[in-house]
């Protein structure tokens, strides 16, 4: 079928044509009916960005726990301000302003159709973490820690609808000896959160070599395997929710105009620019900025005939 300029899908007509030119039209399918896709080493990404991220990402570890880690050996340091509940992982927060790597994971063209197709062109980087995991036989548990993202605070949509998707880069080979993130296909379409020790019986490991992608839908119960090999499982995870919905990690006072000015229009959006809520003057919200910079990220998604509504028509 041609995908014409229709008047009547101003955004999902040119973003369904991205999918195209991208050839994500099965991975689409995947996230519409398992509630996650996979995509390959090199097929989102040359190989050698990952490389790059993984390199950066042990750089930041070295830096924040001043101790060097060893990926094969599974030296590793400790953050005081990790999970306290858990001995094998920590966490390395905010971490999109380290290094420009950081924000061409974040911008990708295939991860940002993939989540754009779930939460919309106005959709926020709720968060940019890394997880750092080692060997441990218990990991989090017999319930492998079985969750959905979308958080007890919000309620979830019914069927496909989601208030948040979820990626992850993998770094390090998946395996479920090597500690890999568990799936329940599916378990989307649950719209719910799974009950204790609910849906272990039906995960699946996700074996993936270091360079893949992973995306997924905020109601797919997930959880990992424990790592019993020796080394460090390394992720790096980019969470994203719809605009109405609080972040995780806010960038909005931190990201210099120069990082914004040096990646994809697209980036000032997922941080919150195109909203006119959160202003610091007495002035009140400015949406005449709000709306140059959401109708500049459109336009360079190929949306250019989308109504964005002025200032005076909010009454």
């Amino acid at each position: 079928m041609e995908i014409a300029d229709w008047r009547a899908t101003p955004v999902i007509g040119p973003l369904y044509k991205r999918i195209r030119e991208l050839g994500l039209e099965q991975n689409v399918a995947e996230l519409d009916t398992f509630g996650f896709t996979i995509l390959p080493p090199g097929k989102a990404a040359p190989v050698e960005f990952t490389d790059r991220l993984r390199e950066r990402l042990l750089e930041v570890a070295e830096r924040r726990t001043g101790v060097k880690h060893d990926v094969e050996s599974g030296e590793h340091g400790q953050l005081p301000n990790s999970q306290p509940n858990f001995s094998h992982q920590y966490l390395l927060y905010y971490l999109l302003l380290e290094d420009k790597v950081f924000q061409e994971g974040a911008t990708n063209p295939y991860l940002l159709a993939l989540q754009t197709y779930m939460l919309g062109m106005d959709c926020r980087l709720s968060n940019a973490v890394a997880f750092v995991k080692w060997r441990d036989e218990i990991g989090y548990g017999e319930t492998l820690g079985l969750h959905a993202d979308n958080t007890l605070k919000h309620p979830i949509s019914i069927g496909h609808e989601t208030h948040t998707g979820n990626s992850a880069w993998v770094l390090t080979d998946y395996t479920e000896d090597n500690g890999a993130i568990a799936f329940v296909p599916g378990s989307h379409q649950k719209a719910r959160h799974p009950g204790p020790g609910e849906g272990v019986a039906d995960a699946i490991p996700i074996e993936a070599p270091a360079g893949s992608l992973l995306i997924w839908h905020g109601n797919l119960w997930h959880g990992a395997y424990p790592r019993k090999n020796e080394g460090l499982r390394l992720v790096m995870s980019y969470y994203f929710n719809r605009s109405y919905l609080q972040v995780q990690e806010d960038y909005r006072h931190t990201v210099t105009p120069e990082i914004l000015a040096d990646n994809p229009k697209r980036l000032a959006v997922l941080l919150g620019f195109g909203q006119a809520d959160g202003w610091q003057s007495k002035d009140g919200p400015d949406f005449v900025e709000a709306n140059r910079i959401k109708k500049e990220a459109y336009q360079e998604a190929g949306i250019n005939n989308v109504v964005i509504p002025a200032p005076g028509d909010f009454k």
